[in-house]
């Protein structure tokens, strides 16, 4: 439930960083909650800032973690030991060195900055430049905003400030100054076994993990979808779990979504009824709230990460309302057992939001607009005698994890604190054992769910509003041609580009609802079309297509965040 800034300094930091501190966790703060109150602390050359904290904290001398450790771990904030396994982000400080460690895949993104005087780490690029007071903006990012609604693998808002890898840390020397990076390697190597002895291991290490997980469910929840990940989590926890009694459940959509059959909410409903455990259910309907008002709190407090705006268009009602009701943390569902079967190099990145401009017919030629040109990293490109199935869960856990889903995660920290226990390190070393057929639509982790699982059907339709139907809003296209047009626009994209951007917006005041007959065949027949031929035909017949209002909101995000982030460089001054 934080953000927080961490400064080592090379010289006795001046008092004036304590009210600098005090200021930029302020600003960081979401405008519609009253948060707690900043933890700020400076000592000599180290200072910190930490914006909403509750008790969750996790301070050790000055060694700051956030999140949660799924182990006994006495000596976790001493720098250069082992990373714990958990769901965190880590600042540690000893006498010689400094140290910042994210966790195995990266969950919760850390940000650093370096100069010949100061090393700042930060969960908030926002706050490095506040107290920088100067900002670069690193026009690399554009081409991966536009093609994947994310920053990428590699690139940041500020050409000086760099994002640490999953299960990795920054080591800093304090006597030279000198940083190094300490990585462990994410592979997936199957090992040989029967299908059956698999099974007998991910389950032996699924009962075990939940069997030793033990919170405090007066501050805890879990968010129950319709889905497989959080009824797996849920069951677990019942079956093997202590502490379980008092367990409680959220589930959110909109207020019309909770009685129609099939759909996320009514599914979760009834799992909750069956298995006897609490369940409130929060309705985050569109607010009332002028559309300028609700993207530029989207965009402020997930720093223009993420593009997903589907479940936010309540302008944070719902997470205020779960803020406000004393709950601490969520237990998310995210996972790795695997994904969709992919038959291409395209299918892949796809899948794994990791594609490129040239990957899409209306973004192909994106270079002649003067674009930076958009490379694959090194990391991310298929190994010798990878499959494709493989290729795609390593980039899943490589890049989607602390690209996408730490993205998604951050749109909740500044409200809720938030743990994944199925990316437990235990349980990650077990599904990159699996061989390919196992981890193909997650098959056998939906298999070990259905054993643990009422008879209970599976959701078939989300509860949240559409993301077509969002963006093609009368309002929100009038909020879309205004930015583009905007003056703070065209000093960052050439006029050509906006105004090809800009023909392709439409609108439409009449959509059909989501649960409309048109709208379930289209949907069914999209199910029945095997994945293979989906992908020949995107590879081999029309590259897809970037919907238009969706480009242009990707547009509207670096737009905004390059004036907010203008703006933050001048407030320390």
């Amino acid at each position: 439930m934080a953000k927080s800034i961490y400064i080592y300094s090379r010289e006795i930091l001046p008092p004036s960083v304590e009210d600098l501190l005090y200021e930029i966790c302020r600003n960081l703060a979401p405008d519609n909650i009253t948060p707690n109150d900043p933890r700020v602390v400076v000592r000599g050359n180290i200072a910190f800032g930490i914006m909403n904290p509750t008790h969750t904290l996790l301070e050790s001398g000055t060694s700051l973690l956030m999140g949660q450790i799924f182990e006994k771990v006495e000596n976790w904030g001493v720098p250069l030991q082992d990373f714990p396994d958990g769901s965190y982000a880590m600042f540690r400080n000893g006498e010689d060195y400094g140290e910042i460690v994210t966790d195995p895949v990266g969950s919760r993104a850390i940000w650093y900055y370096k100069d010949e005087e100061l090393f700042i780490a930060s969960t908030s690029q926002r706050a490095i430049i506040m107290f920088l007071g100067s900002f670069e903006f690193d026009e690399r990012i554009i081409p991966w905003m536009l093609s994947t609604g994310t920053s990428g693998p590699s690139f940041t808002w500020d050409k000086r400030i760099k994002r640490i890898p999953p299960d990795s840390s920054i080591i800093l020397n304090k006597s030279d100054w000198s940083v190094t990076t300490k990585s462990n390697l994410i592979d997936l190597e199957p090992v040989k076994r029967s299908d059956e002895q698999h099974e007998i291991q991910l389950r032996e290490t699924l009962r075990a993990f939940f069997k030793s997980i033990n919170l405090d469910w007066s501050r805890w929840v879990l968010p129950l979808s319709g889905g497989y990940d959080s009824r797996g989590i849920l069951c677990l926890l019942l079956n093997t779990g202590t502490n379980n009694q008092t367990l409680r459940t959220i589930t959110w959509g909109l207020k019309s979504s909770k009685n129609v059959e099939g759909n996320d909410a009514f599914v979760a409903g009834n799992l909750a009824n069956k298995l006897k455990v609490s369940n409130i259910y929060y309705t985050n309907d569109i607010s009332e709230e002028p559309i300028e008002i609700i993207i530029d709190r989207f965009i402020l407090v997930g720093e223009g990460l993420i593009d997903n705006l589907s479940d936010y268009l309540d302008g944070f009602r719902m997470w205020k309302a779960v803020f406000e009701n004393g709950i601490e943390g969520i237990v998310r569902g995210d996972e790795a057992f695997g994904w969709v079967p992919v038959s291409s190099s395209l299918g892949v990145r796809l899948n794994d939001t990791c594609c490129l401009c040239s990957d899409f017919s209306n973004l192909k030629d994106y270079r002649k607009y003067g674009f930076s040109v958009q490379k694959l990293p090194r990391n991310l490109c298929r190994k010798e005698r990878e499959t494709l199935s493989t290729w795609r869960d390593r980039v899943f856990q490589v890049y989607s994890q602390s690209v996408i889903q730490s993205a998604l995660s951050d749109l909740k920290l500044s409200y809720v604190e938030q743990i994944n226990p199925l990316l437990s390190k235990k349980i990650l070393q077990q599904v990159r054992q699996l061989p390919d057929h196992l981890r193909n639509d997650r098959s056998l982790f939906k298999k070990i769910v259905k054993s643990l699982s009422p008879e209970i059907d599976f959701s078939s339709s989300a509860s949240s509003t559409p993301p077509e139907k969002i963006l093609k809003q009368k309002d929100l296209v009038r909020l879309l041609r205004n930015e583009l047009n905007s003056e703070n626009a065209r000093t960052i994209f050439p006029g050509d580009f906006l105004d090809f951007v800009l023909k392709g917006i439409n609108s439409r005041d009449n959509l059909e609802p989501a649960n409309g007959k048109s709208y379930k065949a289209i949907s069914n027949f999209k199910k029945v079309i095997p994945h293979f031929v989906k992908e020949v035909i995107r590879s081999e017949i029309a590259l897809p297509f970037i919907d238009s209002n969706l480009l242009a909101f990707r547009v509207l995000m670096i737009s905004k965040m390059f004036m907010t982030l203008s703006r933050d460089s001048i407030m320390s001054k």
